[in-house]
């Protein structure tokens, strides 16, 4: 039995217009080099104290055998946008929140490459209305091909009209 909701879900996406061509095309968007500068210089602008992002010859003596990257560091790359879906649904458009996993650890020296895809679009209906969501993936790799972090961004669209 479906409630209301999914029933009002289930007729968005069918009369939804967007592009859906480009959900699960996966593009380049950028490639950038880490260096240990700008990774202390992103460590301290966070307010970071973990030597194992500012110290060398602290971190020469863990695991890692070096500086690393702190994970967020991928927040300092500029990339190209990825494909637009052209989700055509309510009147506004605003961030809906993102979640992050992280693999290989990013070292000085690392190339790190970015590749995007729509991953999905989907309606979901609460007390307030309808709402579209997009998601984004977006997978770094370093230039052996490791991955080292995943991000999923969510981008939602809904009426504000009264």
């Amino acid at each position: 039995m479906t409630t209301d909701y999914q029933e009002e879900e289930r007729q968005v996406m069918a009369n939804l217009d967007y592009d859906r061509s480009v959900v699960g095309v996966e593009v380049e968007v950028g490639h950038h080099e880490v260096t240990k500068e700008k990774i202390i210089e992103y460590a301290e602008a966070l307010g970071e104290t973990n030597p194992l992002y500012l110290d060398e010859e602290f971190a020469k003596g863990t695991p890692y055998g070096g500086i690393i990257a702190p994970p967020l560091f991928y927040n300092m790359f500029s990339l190209a946008s990825g494909l637009d879906p052209k989700v055509n649904f309510g009147t506004t458009g605003f961030d809906a929140g993102q979640h992050a996993e992280f693999f290989e650890p990013v070292r000085p020296g690392d190339t790190i490459y970015a590749t995007s895809e729509i991953s999905s679009v989907y309606a979901k209906t609460g007390r307030t209305g309808t709402m579209v969501f997009t998601v984004r993936r977006t997978s770094y790799r370093n230039q052996n091909g490791e991955l080292t972090t995943v991000v999923e961004r969510r981008n939602v669209r809904r009426d504000i009209r009264k």
